[in-house]
């Protein structure tokens, strides 16, 4: 599989990410060299593995904490409404 500029154009286009010519050409190249490195994967032999076995996943949960903020962080922030940070809202 390999990318076009075409590809990336159109892309862009969804993302709403401006790219000229020289631009989507550097990124064709790059994603190009990523596909063919992640199709390497398909040369694995995996035929050893057993399905039915469960592999231990190194991810482990942990329970998230509420802790106040560090008063220097919220100082240097750049918009802040009751001790929290304002971001931009992302999804319509």
């Amino acid at each position: 599989m390999s990318v076009t500029t075409d590809d990336i154009k159109k892309v862009s286009h969804l993302a709403r990410i401006m790219v000229d010519d020289q631009q989507a050409e550097v990124l064709q190249e790059s994603l190009n060299r990523v596909l063919h490195f992640v199709e390497q994967l398909n040369d694995i032999d995996c035929s050893a593995l057993d399905d039915s076995i469960q592999y231990a996943s190194s991810l482990h949960e942990r329970e998230d904490v509420v802790e106040d903020c560090d008063r220097a962080v919220m100082d240097n922030a750049t918009q802040k409404e009751r001790n929290m940070f304002v971001v931009p809202k992302m999804v319509g």
